[in-house]
């Protein structure tokens, strides 16, 4: 139902997972070189497994649900005018994100440096709608002319094999580096633009450009006697190539300096870089296309299950008609979503145990850059316990996090939460307000 791309679009998880921001304040965190590569480890560890899972959007549940006789109706709702809902959610509603999970990670010291290998895996997808989408399922077919702009759905996994260089200048300066290679495994690409409808109560008219781009193993995509794709049905006969799917590098560069006893003063760039994708399968079409049967196509007019049915009907209708295109532009460029990482702390000379400071980051990218400032506290009152809070803003309103790391015997556990204020809708995890939300988890083994 109209309902799932609601909660899709305003609360379902985006993951940006380049770093874990409270390991920055923990003092015995062994992976704080993927914060900042310059950060030179008390001892030698073996870690097996370390997952970082953040997600943002720029739409919350709320901007879909209003208060309307003491219940929550959504704004499809009659009685919501739609300058409120959809007039007030922002031209484009997108949410992106990445997946880090580092699956073996060996850090050691020699010849007065500390080096890191490390294998991991990890995912980016985005999705963006445009606000007129939201429009024609509020008016349905009473109104007659939407010019949507476009829609993109993306989504990849890719493996990368690090190894990281830190080393001590002198008493108070630090430097580092990572250098990864990126292997392409799985990735896809679907998009239509210049997207234009006009409805009435008979038929639906669509004129549009779709491009789908695809890397399977399994073989490439079947053709019917048309000459048209045979969606998501691949062939056995003829192998895709090359594998893994693309090939890149990566670079995360840092400096931390110590000007004054218990002042630590963090800088790195994290993510330089990016893949080429070699996909496989590779189809395009054009409209117009007209679908019959839309009688009263509004989300109150019709069942939420009869509705998604003929969404769905209209999805398997793009695809059906998109053909194979020439082996010309198989090879894409994807860059990594690069980011910046500032961050400044100080220990209490009354209390060591004690400290406080501040973190700033910037994540870009194309779809759905991100900003934020904080001011974090840490505490160590145990050799075997750290723990951390922070509280601050960014460009998706407030945001708060904590974070613990208990020793036990040689094993190191951390984990960590960021989130941001607003709440959530009762009984489930969907956010409110647009905002940037975080999960940590590692374990490693002191050598």
């Amino acid at each position: 139902m109209i309902l799932s791309l609601a909660a899709l679009m305003g609360a379902t998880l985006c993951l940006n997972a380049q770093s874990f921001q409270e390991g920055f304040f923990l003092r015995h965190n062994n992976l704080a070189y993927q914060y900042n590569p310059a950060f030179v480890g008390d001892n030698n560890f073996l870690s097996v497994g370390q997952i970082n899972y953040n997600v943002q959007n720029n739409v919350g549940a709320g901007s879909f649900l209003f208060p309307k006789n003491d219940v929550l109706v959504t704004g499809f709702h009659s009685a919501i005018p739609a300058e409120v809902f959809p007039g007030k959610l922002p031209e484009n509603c997108r949410q992106q994100g990445d997946l880090n999970a580092t699956i073996f990670a060996y850090g050691f010291h020699k010849a007065n440096a500390f080096h890191t290998l490390e294998l991991n895996v990890r995912g980016m997808y985005g999705l963006s709608v445009p606000r007129q989408a939201f429009e024609f399922l509020k008016k349905g077919t009473g109104s007659s002319a939407f010019d949507m702009g476009q829609f993109r759905v993306t989504g990849n996994l890719f493996a990368e094999v690090a190894y990281g260089y830190g080393r001590k200048l002198n008493d108070w300066l630090s430097v580092g580096a990572r250098a990864k290679l990126l292997l392409p495994l799985y990735g896809q690409r679907f998009d239509i633009s210049d997207l234009s409808v006009t409805a009435n109560t008979e038929e639906l008219s669509v004129n549009y450009k779709g491009n789908l781009y695809m890397t399977n193993r399994s073989g490439k995509m079947e053709i019917d006697e048309a000459g048209y794709v045979k969606p998501f049905k691949f062939s056995n006969k003829e192998k895709l190539g090359p594998w893994p799917a693309g090939a890149g590098l990566g670079l995360d560069l840092g400096m931390v300096a110590t000007p004054v006893e218990g002042l630590t003063v963090s800088l790195s760039m994290l993510d330089l870089g990016g893949m080429y994708w070699y996909y496989g399968n590779r189809a395009a079409s054009s409209g117009p296309l007209t679908f019959e049967g839309l009688e009263n196509l509004t989300y109150e007019q019709l069942s939420a299950d009869d509705l998604k049915s003929k969404l769905l009907d209209i999805g398997k209708e793009f695809l059906q008609v998109m053909r194979p295109v020439p082996k010309i532009d198989q090879w894409q460029w994807q860059a990594l979503h690069l980011q910046a990482n500032l961050g400044v702390k100080y220990e209490m000379p009354f209390y060591r145990r004690l400290a406080v400071g501040a973190t700033g980051r910037y994540l870009g990218s194309q779809g759905l850059p991100y900003w934020e400032g904080r001011f974090g506290l840490e505490v160590n009152p145990w050799d075997w316990l750290d723990l951390t809070a922070d509280i601050g803003t960014g460009s998706r309103g407030m945001v708060w996090g904590v974070a613990a790391a208990v020793r036990i015997c040689r094993f190191r556990i951390t984990a960590g939460m960021q989130n941001g204020f607003g709440g959530t809708i009762p009984y489930s995890s969907r956010p409110i307000e647009p905002n940037f939300k975080s999960l940590s988890f590692g374990l490693s083994y002191d050598l």
